[in-house]
This record gives structure tokens, sequence and C-alpha cells, in this order.
């Protein structure tokens, strides 16, 4: 009978401490909330881009939107959800479906498909330093120009400023995290690419500038030696963000 006992009381330890050490992780301490995924949730951006070919840029304003719409269930029993984004030229137009986009979410991170090419948006948990690659899961490769950080051939991406405030136009968010995808200026190419996402809203700021620079004596877009020869500036703003 003590023997018995003293073995139930072994067995009540041993279940008690696995319980404790297979708990599920802490959702605020993962970084979770950065990415939050919900039907009917939506953000609109502001956006202006400007293309460079040749002599004259071109330049585009718009709105964009990213609706929730949709969940499935894909042949490995996740949940994935289904983007609607779309468009108009300012807020006095109806809004048009532009594409679709997808967003899975596990324990370990967050990929997007997008063009039937995947990205890996964050991974978990969300802290200072630490690095991943976003085109893990695609074929694409880094340029043989890329200046970043680059590891087999594919680039890193880095956390900063994790839990720091941000201020976006005058719009302070409390509790932010940056990835940063590459950052290198030289008199030849300016690569300045990140996003930055805000607890409970996801992702309030991108900014995407891949500038290449020539030599020039002078003229139109002659800036101490040097003028832009092509490239693509975009940069996304939220503006608005809620539940429909």
């Amino acid at each position: 009978m003590r023997r018995a006992l003293l073995l139930l009381v072994v067995l009540s330890a041993f279940v008690a401490g696995c319980e404790s050490k297979y708990k599920d992780p802490d959702p605020q301490a993962m970084g979770y909330d950065y990415y939050p995924l919900e039907i009917g949730q939506y953000r609109v951006y502001e956006v202006e881009e400007t293309f460079y070919f040749g002599e004259t840029p071109s330049n585009r304003n718009y709105q964009l939107r990213e609706r929730v719409d949709t969940s499935f269930i894909d042949q490995t029993g996740q949940e994935v959800y289904k983007i609607i984004r779309s468009t108009r030229p300012n807020a006095t137009v109806s809004w048009l479906d532009d594409s679709v986009m997808t967003v899975a979410k596990n324990e370990q991170m967050v990929i997007l498909t997008k063009d039937n090419t995947r990205y890996i948006k964050l991974v978990f948990p969300v802290k200072n330093a630490l690095e991943f690659v976003g085109d893990l899961y695609n074929v694409r490769q880094a340029s043989d120009n890329t200046k970043g950080k680059v590891r087999d051939s594919k680039e890193v991406y880095t956390y900063e400023n994790v839990g720091s405030s941000y201020d976006l136009g005058g719009q302070v968010y409390p509790t932010t995290a940056t990835v940063v995808q590459t950052f290198h200026t030289d008199e030849t190419k300016l690569d300045n690419r990140y996003e930055v996402y805000a607890e409970g809203i996801g992702m309030i700021h991108r900014v995407f500038d891949r500038i290449d620079y020539e030599s020039c004596q002078g003229g139109s877009g002659c800036i101490d030696g040097s003028k832009i020869k092509n490239g693509h500036a975009r940069e996304e703003i939220l503006i608005e963000h809620g539940k429909l």
C-alpha cells in the first residue's frame, strides 16, 4: 500500500512536470500580436511610388486596402486566411479589387503567398537582432550587387527596435517591431527596405527603395556628380484600420 502510494506521488509529479515543460508559449512574449489575423480585419495605406526610367520619372499616388476575407484549412491541416487587396485613387472613389494573397500563421512564423511566391514576413519570437530569411521558401536569389547580409544566396532580415514606440506622421504607436530587410547606400546604389509592425494592428509602415545611380557632369537631375539611372521607390503608410 505504501509502495503504491509512493508510486502515485511520483507519477503525479512527473505529469505535473511535463505539463509545465510543454505548456503553450506566452503569446505576448512570442510577439504573435504583431500580425493579428481575424476575418473582417482591414488596413488602409496611403501609397506613394515612383518608377525611374531615363530622364522622366513616373509617379503614382493611391490608397491600398488589405482585407481578411475568409479562411480555409489547407492540405497540412493549417488554417490559411484569404486577403483581398483593393485600390482606389483617393477616398472619394469606390474600392476596386486588385489581387488576392493568402497568409498562414503558426507558432514559428507568418508565411504570405502572393503571385504563387511564398514570403516569410515574421518569425517568432520577435526579438531584437534575431535574423531570418524572408525568401527561404521560394526560388528568389540575392542579386550579384546586393550589399546587405546574404546567406546561401538569400538576403537575411533582422529585427530592430522591438517593443519601441514609432511616430508615423504624428500618429504614435506605443509598441512596434521593425524588420530591416536591407540598407545600403553609396555613389552607385541605394537599397533601403524595411517594414514596421505595431502590436495589435499589423504592418503600419513599409519602405521599398531600390535606386541605381550613374555619374554625370551636369544637366537635369545631376547632383554632386551623380544622377538616378533607374529604380523604384515606394512607401506605404497606414491611415486606417479596423474590422468590417
